[in-house]
């Protein structure tokens, strides 16, 4: 007794428009039994392919009810109708329905896989049923490089391999010639033996030898139904079923909670990952097309990202004060130990060791004093008559304030590609194309405005002895003379007292002054200035004050022996020569306070932190410098924000609607994957995984795009690099990720409804 895999009762079907309602099918009745080969016929329009449609579970029905193997399917929904699909039913199409991009073997092997096979295993089938219908030798082949014959091959080699009781075609002679059509039927009448297979036909004459069942549909209605051939159908045993349980790989339906849950999942997404691999390196053209459209938007969120993080912090909207720090830098700290301390040659290098910290300067007061070395880029001389005497008056006026003391603590030799580094008091290093300037020697003014007073400045010549490697305007001295101008910040303060005022019992004069040595002086002579109004020789009380370690005010006096220094001495009055013997019986060498410079003031806090924990108090002179907020900096600030702000949102949704338009050519493909029974879930999921794949490809080549123009001296980059911290590669990733999942939900979307419709 033959089986009956389908039975229909009182099948209607209708579809709806605005203006009309079109009825396709009435009150079909019939039954379909395993081991038939059933043709349905019929004029265009009348219905035959709905009714196909509704058997094969890829449309619905308003009345009546569809029997399958005997159980009704009022109660399935779209779960059962997805396992109906893929475990019950094989399709063969006119126009083949194949993935094109797809080699042979892996449309078989594609169907097999949503059936539960392991990929080695579905490998292995697939070869044997293609070489069944006569394909072993194109396995390789694309399947758009078929012909219409071995196309139609292929649809049925894949039917046939899902190995299912039920076979349904959809014409599958209707574009072939009528010899290559007639081997066709002649290949779905010899499954039909262990199936029952169901053809739709406008070409009954072709197959009117070999079916044993000829249906006719006019204006949806059952017009005839007709037994055929019936001395080719017999007893059959099935060789087939329905699908084999193939435990390697479908999941156990017992499996509740969520270890099935979970089980169920890692197999979905094991499928849907092999789909989106496969069409990535079927598809090269359409994958390069996504990848360089999501490079695109990588690109311009990671620069806007990046402007987000650098604007985060408002202190560049600040005014910057000179009052406390005259160098307005904002990569550098200065540093204090904790318990106040002398820093030892092992505490320098501590602090060097700290990551992001560039160099370390030992003579930090001397950090903030400006030099000028080259004549008409750092100063200029103007020229008068003088007032009183004969001839002209020169007068230094200093024209460029960016350049200030470094001291060579902040290089070694391998910074230089001539010469050597200073090993005396007046000895520099600069960067020039000739090595020919060592030797010579330069001319320098200093000054300091929070130091000195402000009108004043020091003049000397300095003896060039090295040559740096890299181009820079940046001089650098040797640490006595940086420690020499600045030492009275770090000690005690000199005043010379005279012209005695015997009425009052007072010094007339007590001009404080700034000691310089001179090399050429000894024990108590002195040098200063011949705008001091004292004796061309002689001797001169001489008071040095300090505070002791209670902050008590000490004073000790000394006589000096006063040389005055000729007119042609430019220096101002605030500098007094004086030997390095007594220079240093007043000053001490020990350093309390240094200067670190950290690779961008992105990092402040992290070196704070770092210098913190190795027992060290560091603060960023540039933030304890800036005061009120500029109004214009302001405004640029909060419109730079906006409108990186602006762009982010403005991207997404192009991104969104641009790449939803272009996937819509993807959706013929899981129409495909859909008949051949993958499940609405994975057929989600492969999207997901697809654009995962293009995204993080794009993200990966912009990161690696910024780092090497970072290293290429790009200085917008660099800056804003150093703000790419673990926050900001975590939204830059977040980003383009939810972005490309919203893209392809919006498409998943749109999907749902055309494979639903």
């Amino acid at each position: 007794m033959q089986k009956t895999r389908i039975r229909l009762d009182n099948i209607s079907k209708s579809y709806y428009s605005e203006t009309a309602v079109t009825q396709a099918l009435r009150k079909i009745n019939l039954s379909f039994s395993e081991g038939e080969f059933v043709a349905i016929t019929g004029e265009s329009g009348s219905g035959k392919s709905t009714l196909l449609n509704i058997i094969g579970g890829m449309d619905s029905f308003d009345d009546g009810e569809m029997y399958i193997d005997g159980e009704p399917t009022f109660q399935y929904d779209d779960q059962d109708w997805e396992d109906y699909r893929q475990k019950k039913i094989g399709y063969v199409f006119q126009d083949y329905s194949l993935i094109g991009h797809y080699s042979v073997l892996a449309n078989v092997v594609s169907a097999l896989m949503i059936m539960g096979y392991e990929r080695k295993e579905a490998r292995k089938v697939a070869k044997e049923y293609l070489a069944q219908v006569g394909l072993s030798d194109y396995i390789r082949h694309r399947a758009n490089e078929l012909s219409s014959g071995q196309k139609q091959r292929l649809s049925i080699a894949r039917a046939l391999a899902k190995n299912t009781g039920i076979i349904v075609a959809d014409e599958p002679t209707g574009n072939l010639d009528s010899e290559t059509g007639e081997q066709i039927i002649r290949l779905l009448k010899e499954l039909s033996k262990t199936r029952l297979v169901i053809m739709v036909t406008h070409n009954f004459e072709q197959a009117q030898d070999y079916v044993t069942r000829k249906i006719r549909i006019h204006d949806g209605e059952l017009i005839s139904d007709v037994q055929m051939n019936q001395e080719a159908v017999g007893e059959v045993t099935s060789a087939s079923g329905d699908v084999q349980v193939v435990t390697t790989g479908t999941v156990d339906a017992n499996i509740s909670g969520f270890k099935g849950w979970f089980e169920r999942f890692r197999k979905q997404s094991k499928l849907a990952l092999f789909f989106a691999r496969k069409n990535c390196l079927t598809l090269p053209g359409r994958s390069l097309l996504f990848t360089m459209f999501l490079l695109v938007v990588s690109v311009v969120s990671f620069l806007f990202i990046g402007q987000l993080y650098m604007n985060a912090d408002d202190i560049f909207t600040k005014e910057y004060s000179q009052k406390g720090f005259y160098k307005a830098n904002a990569t550098r700290l200065v540093v204090k130990k904790e318990d106040g301390t002398t820093f030892t040659d092992e505490d320098l290098q501590a602090v060097s060791d700290v990551n992001n910290v560039l160099v370390v300067d030992s003579c930090d007061f001397a950090n903030d004093i400006n030099y000028y070395i080259e004549e008409d880029r750092d100063y200029e001389y103007l020229y008068g008559r003088r007032i009183r005497g004969e001839g002209e008056s020169k007068v230094v006026s200093f024209l460029n304030e960016s350049h200030f003391l470094m001291s060579t603590d902040c290089i070694d030799e391998s910074d230089l590609t001539a010469g050597r580094l200073p090993e005396t008091r007046n000895e520099i290093v600069l960067y020039a194309e000739d090595s020919s300037v060592i030797g010579e020697e330069r001319l320098c003014y200093f000054t300091a405005a929070n130091i000195w007073d402000v009108s004043e400045y020091y003049q000397t010549n300095l003896v060039v002895t090295g040559i740096l490697k890299n181009p820079t305007e940046q001089v650098y001295f040797s640490k006595e003379f940086c420690n020499m101008l600045s030492m009275n910040m770090d000690s005690g303060v000199y005043r010379l007292y005279y012209n005695y005022d015997y009425t009052k019992e007072d010094y007339k004069q007590k001009p404080e002054v700034v000691p310089v040595v001179a090399d050429d002086l000894k024990g108590n002579l002195v040098r200063v200035s011949h705008k001091f109004e004292v004796p061309t020789v002689g001797y001169v009380t001489f008071h040095f004050q300090d505070r002791d370690e209670e902050g008590n005010l000490e004073e000790e006096a000394i006589e000096l022996d006063v040389r005055v220094l000729p007119e042609t001495n430019s220096s101002t009055t605030d500098f007094m020569e004086v030997s390095e013997e007594f220079f240093y019986t007043y000053y001490s060498k020990e350093v309390k306070q240094i200067s670190v410079y950290i690779t961008s003031y992105a990092k402040t806090d992290e070196v704070i932190k770092a210098l913190a924990d190795k027992g060290y108090l560091a603060m960023s002179t540039y933030r304890t410098s800036v005061t009120e907020y500029v109004e214009s900096l302001v405004s640029e600030r909060l419109i730079i924000i906006a409108i990186s702000a602006g762009v982010l949102v403005v991207l997404a949704f192009a991104q969104i609607l641009i790449l939803r338009s272009l996937m819509k050519i993807r959706i013929k493909d899981f129409f495909v994957l859909k008949f051949i029974g993958m499940k609405l879930q994975v057929i989600k999921k492969i999207s997901y995984f697809e654009f995962g794949i293009y995204s993080g490809i794009a993200m990966v080549i912009t990161v690696i795009a910024m780092w090497v123009l970072r290293y290429s001296g790009v200085d917008m980059i660099r800056d804003m690099m150093w703000y790419y911290e673990f926050g900001a590669y975590a939204f830059f990733v977040l980003y383009n990720l939810v972005l490309s999942a919203l893209t392809v939900a919006a498409f998943n979307h749109l999907l749902k409804g055309r494979l639903n419709a």
